[in-house]
């Protein structure tokens, strides 16, 4: 249509750049003229026997890759192309590996009410000697932590304890019957093992997994995990793997003990919530500038 309107106004006197640029259209898209289609070529009678020749037994699953090395040991002339066009001909292109089913990217979920969808993933931090894990579960609604674990290993053990722990603290035990909670997660070999599913199951939470390699499907998770470790990992080094139940930006997760700003500490049987303080670890104990020597379990 705009190439007709080009040609239009080129006939009533104007300039092909001015109708061009009246049009809207770039100059390569008006002289654009799609290819003919080539037509099929010949197979080569040779080439054709050759396949089939390789092709004898447990060789009929060999993609085009692999006969033509094969056709090369037998000191044919060839290349893949050739071998490939030749096999999409004959029909003998073997199927493509998919890892999994196809998956399309789920929509993103905004929750009107709490407790009625998830997310977790595990994120490593360094701890100046190995690599730690952090399991973490999010509820989208208020951002909160509802469960996580802090671990040297990276296992379906960990993702069912921290599952657990979510669902314990938010319903004291398993899901209500007639409730709908959605876990989303993504396709490890964590939360596609038998007991992490298995876990979901007794505990009546429906798991919802993630395309593969599309971290955007979990936006809620991935935000804090990001945001855990720019605010407060990458800024202060970790001297140890055991951490306590601490705040970052306002955001109750797992903090490992470490040196922060002089403010406040908050104890509490079990637990110490860190609201921003001067802490070290000496001798198994947590020493606050504000309240002096103080063991975990105060």
């Amino acid at each position: 249509m705009k190439r007709k309107l080009v040609d239009k106004l080129t006939l009533e006197g104007a300039s092909h750049v001015a109708a061009l640029k009246a049009v809207d259209l770039a100059g390569s898209s008006y002289y654009y003229r799609p290819g003919a289609k080539r037509k099929p070529r010949a197979l080569d009678a040779d080439l054709v026997i050759a396949i089939n020749k390789v092709r004898q037994g447990h060789n009929e699953v060999y993609g085009y890759r692999k006969i033509t090395r094969a056709l090369l040991a037998m000191e044919m002339k060839v290349n893949g192309k050739k071998v490939l066009r030749h096999l999409r001909a004959m029909g003998l292109t073997q199927p493509r590996k998919l890892k999994g089913q196809r998956w399309t990217h789920p929509e993103l979920v905004k929750p009107d009410v709490p407790n009625t969808y998830w997310e977790a993933d595990f994120t490593y931090v360094w701890t100046g000697e190995s690599n730690a894990y952090l399991c973490a579960f999010i509820d989208a609604w208020d951002r909160d932590i509802v469960g996580d674990v802090f671990s040297e290993r990276c296992r379906a053990v960990e993702a069912a304890q921290a599952l657990e722990m979510a669902v314990l603290n938010r319903f004291g035990g398993k899901v209500p019957v007639g409730h709908q909670l959605t876990l989303r997660v993504d396709r490890g070999s964590q939360f596609r093992a038998h007991r992490f599913r298995e876990t979901a199951r007794l505990l009546n939470v429906t798991l919802e997994y993630a395309g593969i390699k599309c971290p955007e499907d979990k936006p809620y998770i991935e935000s804090f995990n990001g945001s855990y470790k720019t605010e407060e990992i990458y800024r202060h080094e970790i001297p140890w793997i055991h951490g306590s139940k601490g705040w970052v930006g306002g955001i109750p997760c797992v903090v490992p003990i470490r040196a922060l700003a002089p403010k406040l500490v908050l104890h509490e049987p079990g637990r110490v919530y860190i609201v921003g303080c001067k802490e070290y670890l000496i001798g198994g104990l947590i020493y606050s500038s504000l309240t002096g020597f103080t063991s975990v379990g105060d």
